[in-house]
């Protein structure tokens, strides 16, 4: 699909107009509310109360979606000291979380998505997904479930260039900032790995971001417009056919059926999957993209937490100063040029 010119791109959402933002709307992104003429503030109250709640709760939803996004490369390193496979693990994690996506597209009966909107959302599954779930999962057996996930979360970093140079996006002084802070932050978190990890791993941890950016940017111009539930599923069906055939093809679909195998897969597929999905799609438009971008950001440090507690994980400190700065440029990228596509985008993960 070839990108259209940057005059064709719809205008970026500016600050200033968004109610909810902390710096168009009331601090700290509280929705602004203005009593109507011969109304008292007084009145106001239980519509800012209202409001306050939800909120609350579209801060919960998404801090629970990325907390269990997090989970992820904890559940993949458990799966593989397990002696599961990627092609079978793979296989089987979409296999199930688009067999429940689609029981919800079937008991909500949202609309599919158009017609037109099929053969692209298949090769965002079959294609970006897939390459990028690969390059993720296999960084994930070469080095740290840390480390993989902070190089993913450079992506934020890949997004900005590569809108700069497809879509003639301006790079601001900030972006150029960030993106310092970005190349300083992978620097450090690649130095302080490379003696000890094979380097093959970290440049799949590289390509992961890649994978995902290219996809970020794809699908800002394929989602808008479709449910995100039936996105999801028809996305997941894609990439479980590639995974599914590759994986019967090589002799690696069989499972060991035993307890311990099969309760790795359902936290595999529901909470790691389908549940930061579903939190992620219902609290988002409750909060904004904006903060909901920015609160993702507990993602890399949940794996990191996890990864020490559950997995004896330990890294040196600038492995951890690399880290933050990491997240410090994702938060700084949250700009409006690309917040919307990622915001929509975000619930279909690696």
């Amino acid at each position: 699909m070839a990108p259209t010119a940057a005059r064709d791109l719809p205008r970026p959402r500016l600050a200033s107009e968004d109610l909810t933002h902390p710096i168009g709307g009331a601090p700290c992104g509280a929705p602004l509310f203005l009593p109507a003429p011969g109304q008292s503030v007084r009145s106001m109250e239980p519509v800012q109360r209202q409001s306050n709640r939800r909120s609350l709760l579209g801060v919960g939803l998404v801090v629970a979606s990325a907390c269990s996004y997090g989970t992820l490369a904890i559940f993949g390193k458990l799966a593989y000291s397990h002696g599961i496979a990627l092609p079978t693990l793979l296989s089987y994690r979409f296999i199930l979380a688009a067999l429940v996506f689609w029981v919800l597209v079937a008991l909500r009966a949202p609309a599919l998505p158009p017609r037109g909107r099929w053969l692209p959302l298949v090769a965002m599954g079959a294609a970006g997904y897939v390459g990028q779930s690969a390059s993720y999962f296999g960084a994930l057996r070469l080095i740290p479930a840390s480390t993989t996930s902070l190089l993913l979360y450079t992506f934020p970093a890949v997004v900005t260039l590569l809108a700069a140079l497809l879509f003639h996006e301006s790079l601001s002084t900030g972006k150029l900032i960030a993106l310092a802070v970005a190349l300083i932050g992978t620097v450090l978190v690649v130095q302080a790995q490379l003696q000890s990890v094979p380097a093959l791993g970290l440049v799949l941890g590289l390509m992961s971001a890649g994978f995902y950016s290219s996809y970020i940017l794809y699908a800002s111009r394929v989602l808008p417009g479709v449910p995100p539930i039936a996105a999801s599923a028809t996305i997941m069906t894609a990439a479980a056919a590639v995974w599914a055939a590759y994986a019967g093809a090589t002799g690696q679909l069989g499972l060991r059926a035993d307890g311990a195998t099969l309760w790795l897969l359902a936290g595999f597929v529901l909470m790691a999957t389908v549940f930061p999905v579903l939190t992620f799609v219902i609290g988002m438009p409750l909060i904004g993209p904006s903060r909901a971008a920015i609160l993702s950001t507990f993602e890399p440090a949940t794996t990191v937490l996890l990864a020490v507690v559950i997995l004896g994980e330990l890294a040196r400190p600038i492995q951890y100063l690399g880290g933050s700065l990491i997240i410090l440029a994702a938060i700084l990228l949250e700009a409006p040029g690309w917040l919307a596509a990622r915001a929509t985008v975000q619930p279909i993960r690696e």
